[in-house]
């Protein structure tokens, strides 16, 4: 019986061959689309994952510098985040969902602020002011459904473009490239004007995403480098208790 090492290595020597033979651009009559709403199926397979996470955005018109944080992730939505590089290197957040009323834990760095954790919601101003999006809305899971929500409504409309890139080597092996442009954009209630997607071609879900807006410019620019799917998470991982985390015991809530 052919194991799956064996099978995933005979898929990958085949996508190989096919770019060195010249077909790594898009076949003829395959629908992009139809690769966007292929993602919702890869993920419904994924119970857990940790990732290196990056994003820089731009906040009320003014850009954010670049962040990157460890994620861990596991369904039905239990996160921690460490960061490690950008202003708020050392912030830890910790949600779980039905928790703490539903609230998330907060260390932040700092000779104060590292005496208490903060308790607060995930889509409280104070997290607006820095982000383009509640902390509940960072992780694949999510970014899926934000994308399928917005290609679903435009596709109803008749006003939807997706065009296939093909395929390119990334940090973590082949990519697809994908790109879709909604008319309007924020003004019509989509996230942006044009979004370029990365797809990992070895899993189907989605790697990076850019956000452009009407005028072109990219507001924000998310990466999932370094995903590990089905990684080893214990209970001890969304724990505050955990020895390996900073959260201080005493608590501090927040409106």
């Amino acid at each position: 019986m052919t194991g799956p090492f064996i099978r995933v290595g005979i898929a990958v020597l085949l996508v190989l061959g096919a770019v060195a033979l010249g077909l790594g651009a898009p076949a003829a009559g395959e629908d992009p689309a139809a690769l966007l709403l292929g993602m919702e199926a890869a993920y419904a397979r994924v119970e857990r994952y940790t990732a290196r996470f990056v994003r820089q955005e731009v906040v009320g018109g003014v850009p954010r510098p670049r962040e990157e944080a460890l994620l861990k992730w596991r369904r039905p939505g239990l996160m921690y985040l460490q960061w490690t590089a950008g202003p708020p290197v050392g912030r830890e957040i910790l949600f779980v969902p039905g928790r703490d009323d539903d609230r998330m834990l907060v260390r932040e760095p700092g000779l104060l602020r590292r005496f208490a954790t903060i308790v607060m919601a995930p889509d409280s101003p104070r997290v607006l002011e820095e982000s383009r999006q509640p902390v509940t809305d960072i992780g694949i899971g999510r970014l899926i459904d934000l994308v399928l929500a917005d290609t679903r409504r435009a596709a109803r409309a008749g006003e939807l473009t997706v065009r296939d890139h093909g395929m390119t080597r990334g940090p973590g092996g082949l990519e697809r490239r994908l790109e879709a442009v909604f008319p309007g954009g924020r003004e019509r209630g989509y996230a942006g004007h044009r979004l370029a997607l990365t797809l990992a071609v070895d899993s189907g879900l989605p790697v990076r995403a850019i956000v452009h807006d009407r005028d072109d410019d990219v507001v924000a620019d998310y990466a999932y480098r370094d995903l590990r799917l089905d990684a080893e998470l214990t209970a001890a991982d969304f724990d505050a208790g955990n020895p390996a985390y900073g959260f201080p015991r005493w608590r501090w809530r927040l409106k």
